[in-house]
């Protein structure tokens, strides 16, 4: 139910988006730093069909703390390619599509920091779209020392809208929640 004009605005760009038949992405990492780097990197179509879903072998071991969180493990990762491999596997499925990223400015900061890691040209600009700001913005919840809406993280965000897939904290379950949850905003009536 559209309760503003802010929900309103939001449902429509919704539609809008997912009109243009966009790829979902998401990453899992080593931390949150300026030295983390992509462990796992999922990318699927609008269809739902899987273009991306690897592990990533890191040029450094991941923390303990951080396997707690994505449950990636050093061992998992360890027979994985490295990133200057994959990414001739993964820029196929980003070039000229619209990325819908639930927090864009981490996971285009992770694909940056990795590259970088490499020593690898950054030779593609995603156009990415955030649905964490979208939502935000549909969920309407004000940040007054911000001045912006206040950000839901994507497992809140999927329950207050029913959505029966878990924020697993793995690249693709998280992807189709992201997913799932444009698609729901794209559904609700105007």
């Amino acid at each position: 139910m559209i309760n503003s004009a802010a929900q309103r605005d939001a449902v429509l760009l919704a539609r809008q988006v997912l009109d243009q038949r966009p790829v979902f992405l998401d990453t899992e990492t080593t931390g949150l730093d300026r030295n983390a780097e992509i462990v796992e990197i999922s990318i699927i179509d609008s269809d739902g069909s899987v273009l991306v879903d690897t592990l990533v072998r890191p040029s450094q071991p991941i923390p303990a703390e951080v396997t707690r969180l994505h449950h990636i493990t050093n061992e998992m990762v360890q027979k994985a390619q490295p990133w200057p491999f994959l990414w001739n596997n993964i820029k196929p499925a980003l070039h000229n599509r619209l990325v819908v990223i639930y927090n864009q400015d981490f996971d285009i900061r992770m694909l940056k920091q990795t590259h970088d890691r490499y020593k690898m040209r950054w030779d593609i600009l995603p156009r990415p779209f955030d649905l964490m700001t979208l939502y935000a913005r549909f969920h309407g919840e004000w940040d007054a020392n911000r001045r912006l809406y206040r950000n839901i993280s994507l497992e809140n965000a999927g329950k207050a809208c029913n959505i029966p897939l878990p924020n697993a904290h793995r690249a693709l379950a998280d992807t189709l929640l992201t997913k799932a949850l444009l698609e729901y905003l794209a559904s609700i009536p105007t």
